[in-house]
């Protein structure tokens, strides 16, 4: 039998990074677009997606770091 016991301590921690992941980008396209009309409503959703995607696909390389380290 394997042991895995850090695995549910890893996707508590995935969860954590991916939340606040999204809220910081969020945060960061907000600053950068200031919306004040539906085009730039538009534009900050466009934005926070996709940065948003970029600072997930980061967080999960840290977890999977993490993860091949704990082997």
């Amino acid at each position: 039998m394997s042991n895995s016991d850090n695995g549910g301590c890893l996707a508590i921690l995935m969860f954590i990074i991916y939340a606040l992941a999204w809220v910081g980008t969020g945060v960061m396209a907000w600053n950068w677009t200031e919306p004040d009309s539906f085009g730039g409503a538009i534009l900050f959703l466009i934005a926070w997606g996709i940065l948003g995607y970029i600072a997930q696909i980061i967080g999960g390389l840290i977890i999977a770091g993490i993860a091949s380290m704990m082997e």
